[in-house]
């Protein structure tokens, strides 16, 4: 995954936002320069009156209101380090059969670990109308591990999830849904998204491949002599469907100004990893920390 400068954000509030992000019902938008608020404001007051009003209903912003479950792990991003033309000698080999614009759009990356550790568990609501409600946090580290860069993370995975839920007839089904998130007095961010599955297509992609090379070794054939005509049924519905939703959900967020840029295998949640009940897939985009507004 790329690490993109994020547009400016600041870091989680311990209170309820107090701005809103953009207005869809109208053509007013206003970027907000006050620290310690994430969202654009509309100028028309109804509208923005009536955001406040859905975004303090929908968004738990009290750490009281959640219970902490077990440890489910950890991942992290890779960062382009650098961003350099090929060498003279590179050049001079591929120069035959090339234009000059054909070798310039080859380029060199140098690609290191980033420093922001993602930990996740599991939780669940305990107060408020949500209260029972199953939660996965995303645990971003405060600034004594990471710096600011983990605190600008999550603040521009928050401004995405909020601006797209800013109209709760027109949520999507192919991106996680945010419920709330907090910060510790040790600085970290934790945000609370819907469990609707533990899995991700990368997942999926490991468990399918580990099967087919088994089932290979065991029948010693050609994949098509022992897979059968259902299983590959199965399978291609499923992988259909799998790209379909999450095409949706890319659609979702351009036509609401919105680029993922660091979509990957790991960035799209499953509810289920069984080909047999591809029928209840329903994917979903997450690792939103990278998207930007392009308004």
């Amino acid at each position: 995954m790329i690490l993109l400068t994020p547009p400016t954000a600041f870091a989680l509030s311990k209170s309820s936002p107090d701005t809103w992000r953009g207005c869809r019902r109208c053509s007013a938008r206003r970027r907000s320069s006050a620290p310690r608020f994430f969202f654009f404001v509309s100028k028309n007051p109804k509208h923005r009156e009536s955001a406040l009003r859905t975004l303090k209903a929908s968004l738990i912003t009290t750490p009281d209101a959640f219970a902490v479950g077990k440890f489910i792990g950890e991942y992290g991003f890779m960062n382009v380090t650098s961003y350099s033309g090929l060498s003279d000698r590179n050049i001079e080999t591929l120069s035959v059969g090339y234009s000059s614009e054909d070798i310039e759009r080859l380029r060199i990356q140098d690609v290191g670990e980033g420093k922001v550790k993602i930990r996740l568990y599991e939780g669940r609501v305990v107060q408020g109308s949500l209260k029972g409600s199953r939660v996965i946090f995303k645990v971003y580290p405060g600034r004594r591990a990471c710096g600011i860069e983990a605190d600008m993370m999550a603040a521009n995975e928050l401004n995405c999830h909020t601006s797209l839920q800013n109209d709760s007839e027109n949520v999507c089904d192919n991106i996680q849904i945010l419920l709330g998130g907090f910060e510790t007095r040790t600085g970290e961010q934790w945000l609370a998204f819907r469990n609707d599955g533990a899995y991700t297509a990368a997942d999926y992609a490991k468990v399918a491949s580990k099967r087919i090379s088994t089932d290979l070794a065991n029948s010693k054939q050609s994949i098509w002599a022992f897979n059968g005509e259902g299983k590959l049924k199965r399978q291609r519905f499923f992988i259909i469907k799998l790209l379909n939703r999450a095409i949706n959900g890319l659609a979702f967020m351009h036509d609401h100004d919105r680029l993922h840029q660091s979509i990957g295998p790991a960035s799209v949640v499953l509810n289920t990893i069984s080909e047999g009940e591809a029928v209840y897939l329903v994917p979903r985009l997450r690792d939103l920390a990278f998207s930007v507004d392009i308004r």
